[in-house]
């Protein structure tokens, strides 16, 4: 009888997410809201169908599922070209974001009497933008190619940035001292060793794709590999979920890739303007990936409502404070996005909700024995709740604005 329940349950989940999805096509009400209030619902805080408790032991491993297939997936929504045109401004947005975001929500915990490295700690770890929330919105929100790669590549760079510098204030509590050289070792690491891992593992799945496979290859396979790409990263210290975005990106751009590769070995013109690239990701793929993402992200955001805790007053207070205060600093990306359209400008003022990184640092937090670790992690929780609460109404505001202003001024 357990398991029918259970099974009824993700029976349930899975087609209220199809409906708000379906909901926010026509209404631009973002279906992240519902699933959230559909997890604080069933959670301890309302009806108590669930308890977080019970979840604790699965919580890491489907975080870490749900990242890993997210970014992945994010990787088919970067164009090559936007992607290179945009690098330069994708760092001014996500360093200048991440630091100011983090220096904020320090000093917001450190009038509450937390100490410096507790308020930092936090800080760190509130820094980032969610990949769980920016990949799957950004998809409908109808924004130029170089804007969806802009936010998809902040959102998994601060995810890397989240891990480092958190990491590194874990360490210099439980150890007591500090050391910058291996802060910054650690960022070239997890980062651009991750990054060439990602891109070497898509042209070698490529060429197996193309000269060992052929049409024999299979969803299965290219699902094993992603995840013998992320352990591979993870194991030699580089950071799994930056590798697998670059291998979605590379295999999602392998058509242009393949052909400037090809062109580079002939000489003659006239053979150049045949050559065609080699394409691995086809639209029946995206769909299959897209369906995978839908599934892990339905079920991420009712994990982060069920764990909403709505007696803590004081927790809840903090992290109302650092919400509001977040969706003020995050406005003043308006000085970096000037030469943006007006829309893609307010659409990336509007992406501040925190996520999956976070989510996981908590864990981490707890698991250390961080002096208030439940605490801090409560606020964690709230705060990623709470954002993404009110980045879906600005970007539902936003959106209604242009369509407004689209009907009012057809072109």
């Amino acid at each position: 009888m357990e398991v029918l329940l259970i099974l009824l349950g993700i029976g349930i989940i899975l087609f209220i997410s199809f409906l708000a999805e379906l909901f926010f096509k026509k209404t631009h009400v973002p279906d992240v809201l519902f699933l959230l209030l559909l997890g604080i619902i069933i959670g301890p805080g309302v009806l108590g169908y669930v308890n977080p408790n019970d979840l604790e032991i699965y919580a890491p491993l489907f975080t870490t599922v749900a990242l890993l297939f997210l970014l992945y997936e994010g990787g088919f929504n970067i164009d090559l070209n936007s992607f290179v045109k945009g690098a330069l401004k994708s760092l001014q947005v996500t360093i200048f974001n991440f630091f100011i975001s983090s220096i904020v929500i320090s000093v917001i915990l450190y009038l509450f009497d937390f100490t410096l490295l507790q308020s930092l700690l936090t800080g760190f770890t509130l820094g980032g933008i969610s990949s769980a929330f920016v990949i799957p919105l950004i998809k409908e929100l109808r924004i130029k190619k170089t804007t969806q790669s802009i936010l998809t590549f902040e959102s998994a760079l601060t995810d890397v940035l989240c891990i480092i510098f958190a990491f590194a204030i874990i360490k210099i509590i439980s150890l007591n001292s500090i050391d910058l050289t291996s802060v910054l070792y650690s960022f070239f690491l997890l980062f651009f060793i991750a990054a060439f891992i990602g891109m070497c593992a898509g042209l070698f799945w490529i060429f197996l794709i193309a000269e060992v496979f052929k049409e024999k290859i299979t969803f299965m396979s290219t699902i094993a590999y992603i995840v013998l790409v992320y352990v591979f990263s993870e194991l030699i210290g580089a950071n799994g979920a930056i590798a697998v975005l670059l291998l979605g990106l590379t295999l999602r751009n392998s058509e242009p890739i393949t052909r400037k590769i090809l062109e580079i070995k002939h000489t003659d013109r006239w053979e150049i303007r045949k050559i065609e690239g080699i394409v691995i990701v086809r639209a029946h793929e995206e769909l299959f990936y897209s369906q995978i993402s839908f599934f892990l992200k339905t079920f991420f955001f009712v994990y982060i409502g069920i764990l909403f805790n709505i007696k803590d007053t004081y927790v809840l207070l903090i992290a109302a404070i650092i919400s509001v205060i977040l969706l003020s600093a995050r406005r003043l990306l308006g000085v970096i996005t000037r030469d943006f359209d007006k829309y893609d400008r307010a659409i990336t003022m509007s992406m501040f909700a925190r996520g999956l990184a976070a989510a996981a640092i908590a864990q981490v937090i707890i698991s250390n024995k961080i002096p208030q670790a439940n605490i801090i992690a409560e606020i964690i929780y709230n705060v990623i709740i709470f954002t993404m609460i009110l980045s879906s109404i600005v970007i539902f505001i936003e959106k209604r604005k242009h369509f407004k202003e689209v009907l009012s001024h057809p072109k």
